[in-house]
């Protein structure tokens, strides 16, 4: 993991855009002029630490780069490249420039890994985003001058903190697709390259991957015992690809399904887990021990109090760089405060839930259809509407939004991308799953970089190999939800390699906190304080009353946002 920074133009200090980025990359620093063109890194070192410096220059001075991320394939692409290149190191940075030089755009889609890229050929610069966002990269423009930086905090350095609170966050609690609360600062889309010249810097980001088809009834039909076959390989191929590095791996692992799969086949000497000890909302520890047990690692177990909850949230907020609307990130960053002592890469869980039919809100979807399509209620759809409500039965997309969206009405231009997304072919769980790729996984991806980055390590996610992914969205109906049962498919591939406790467990819940629970008790006073600043603010509009009970996220999406305010905003006056 690294920090990159660009700036092209007469005005800017690269230096400062770097230094800001230190915590992504305390191992070294190096900056490359060349003109108006600046280019700064900030470097973890993971793979050939100590000579693969960035910015890093190709072997006949042409081509330069700053790259954060991870290529897992470098060494089998290498070898294709070996009798075209002079490599000098055993780096994965090394490899993407000269697959740079040998295919040009064409490098991105042989790439499997996480990666967000700059090069500078001497009169171009080049953009580039893994297909999934799990490496942040924004960009602006200020006074004529081109910035880009893996966080929001290093353009602040030369750009003015004005923030755009617009219907974004009164529908949706966070910012939505490629825009930021930042007036003028723009998220890099993932799955995308840019080209920007002397003669021309506007970004005009061009794709370079998507989904392939959907399952059809004209596909070759094939049995589930190989696709649980298949699906296992993959899933066997992906984690060990994932432990490549030359310092020590861990992984947070949690109670469930995702973690414990990919702790049983990568089998690391430490696992990390967090333990909330209030009640069985919160109780799943048993199951992350059972694991550990399985593999013979070293566990720690982290248990955040409601002090230390108050004393690093701000901080949190300002790595985040935004306000945020789900408490997993507090989580997250005390596994990465205890990781960070052992360890310089951690594996996690993301991305299956999108992929294999995870989320809750899938069941209803699924409910709900195959309801509507049974012929015993087909003369019943307006009882259903008005005993379930007028939204019952009605169009997936709709159904879609409707879950989640928080209290105002959703943005024009959300809902219409949300419905562009569902017209793709295929299951409601996997029109939805296609959807939350685009839609909700992106910031969820930010929030586990920042939290892991914080601390100075790097987070990788098997699960979100391509590879995976296409496989996951191109399976026959059924071999995602089946009954109530969601997961099938892959709970039958962990088969064998699980504790059958954790695959046959029915009662999986996600990264929870108690953030409720504290405000109602021992936050209540810092709570109200930080609501009555937020309400000088003007933003009084955005608190709503509390329909969804236990884990509602409304008060705690109004703190995030005053301590934003107080901890970016407030730090940067632009008037």
């Amino acid at each position: 993991m690294c920090g990159i920074a660009g700036i092209w133009g007469d005005r800017g200090d690269i230096w400062a855009l770097t230094r800001t980025l230190t915590h992504r990359g305390p191992d070294d620093h190096g900056v490359f002029e060349d003109g108006s063109l600046k280019l700064g890194s900030t470097r973890l070192g993971v793979i050939d630490p100590d000579r693969a410096k960035q910015p890093m220059t190709s072997a006949d001075g042409r081509v330069h780069l700053v790259f954060n991320g991870a290529i897992y394939n470098f060494r089998a692409l290498r070898d294709e490249l070996k009798d075209r290149y002079p490599f000098r190191l055993d780096s994965d940075t090394e490899l993407i420039l000269a697959a740079w030089q040998a295919w040009g755009t064409r490098c991105f889609e042989r790439f499997n890994g996480m990666f967000a890229i700059a090069i500078w050929d001497g009169d171009r610069l080049i953009l580039a985003r893994d297909r999934f966002g799990m490496k942040p990269l924004y960009w602006t423009r200020h006074h004529g001058t081109f910035l880009f930086a893996s966080e929001i905090k290093a353009l602040l350095e030369e750009v003015p903190a004005i923030p755009r609170i617009e219907e974004d966050f009164a529908a949706l609690e966070t910012a939505a697709g490629n825009r930021t609360l930042f007036k003028g600062i723009e998220a890099f889309p993932p799955a995308n390259f840019a080209i920007l010249d002397r003669n021309d810097t506007d970004i005009r980001p061009r794709e370079y991957w998507t989904l392939p088809p959907h399952w059809t009834p004209d596909s070759p039909q094939r049995s589930e015992s190989d696709l649980v076959e298949e699906l296992r390989s993959l899933l066997i191929d992906s984690v060990q690809a994932r432990l490549l590095a030359d310092v020590p791996v861990g992984l947070f692992l949690s109670g469930g399904l995702d973690s414990a799969l990919i702790a049983c086949i990568a089998r690391p000497e430490r696992v990390y887990s967090c333990h909330f000890p209030e009640g069985p909302g919160f109780e799943e520890i048993s199951y992350a021990k059972l694991v550990a047990e399985e593999i013979g690692a070293e566990h720690t177990i982290v248990r955040p109090e409601w002090p230390e909850f108050r004393d690093q949230l701000p901080r949190i907020i300002r790595h985040l760089d935004a306000p945020v609307a789900t408490p997993s990130p507090i989580a997250e960053n005390a596994l990465a405060r205890a990781a960070k002592e052992d360890v310089k890469v951690v594996l996690g869980g993301q991305g299956a839930d999108e992929c294999f039919g995870g989320y809750v809100r899938y069941l209803f979807l699924q409910a709900e259809q195959e309801l509507a399509r049974a012929p015993q209620l087909a003369a019943y759809h307006p009882m259903a509407r008005h005993f379930w409500g007028p939204g019952a039965f009605g169009d997936g997309a709709d159904r879609y939004l409707w879950m989640l969206q928080r209290g105002a009405a959703l943005p024009p231009y959300f809902e219409a991308n949300v419905r562009r997304l569902f017209e793709r072919e295929g299951e409601i769980v996997d029109r939805a799953g296609f959807a939350d790729l685009s839609v909700t996984l992106p910031s969820l991806l930010t929030m586990n970089d920042r939290a892991s980055a914080a601390e100075g390590l790097e987070n990788r996610c098997p699960f979100l190999d391509h590879r995976i992914v296409e496989f996951a969205f191109t399976l026959p109906p059924g071999h995602k939800i089946r009954g109530l049962r969601s997961k099938h498919l892959l709970r039958e591939a962990a088969r064998g390699l699980v504790p059958d406790a954790i695959i046959d467990r029915n009662d999986k819940m996600g990264l929870v906190v108690p953030v409720n629970r504290w405000f109602r008790g021992p936050l209540a006073a810092w709570a109200r304080e930080l609501e009555e600043g937020l309400l000088r603010r003007g933003y009084g509009h955005l608190k709503r009353s509390s329909d969804r009970g236990e884990f509602d996220r409304n008060l705690y999406a109004r703190v995030c946002l005053e301590l934003w305010f107080r901890e970016v905003i407030d730090q940067h006056p632009y008037t």
